[in-house]
């Protein structure tokens, strides 16, 4: 094994910025993580970084599997890039009766 292995890049530790649940998105930067559990403000969670994960989307998208995915705060995944970050890339349809998408997040 190569001496300079840190880790095998599946998961990253942050430092919350607010409360956080397992499953929430977490935007790290240009990174996107799935909270592993349940965070306090201030303390350090860990989250994934790879994977398919059904997450909240702006029911209003019609979104197509393929598709670019941003990561909005208030509206969940969007199509709408703007100031919001890269998430993924849509692994499902959701339509516009679906407020959840599957989304290959940092695709």
């Amino acid at each position: 094994m190569a001496k300079n292995l840190i880790q095998n890049g599946e998961t990253i530790d942050f430092m919350a910025t607010k409360a956080i649940k397992s499953g929430d998105v977490v935007v790290l930067g240009d990174l996107i993580a799935i909270a592993v559990t349940d965070v306090e403000n201030k303390a350090t969670g860990t989250g994934i970084v790879n994977g398919v994960w059904r997450v909240k989307a702006k029911q209003a998208d019609d979104i197509k599997q393929g598709a670019v995915l941003y990561w909005s705060d208030a509206d969940g995944a969007t199509l709408t890039a703007g100031s919001n970050k890269r998430l993924g890339i849509a692994w499902t349809n959701s339509g516009t009766s679906s407020a959840e998408v599957d989304v290959k997040i940092n695709g």
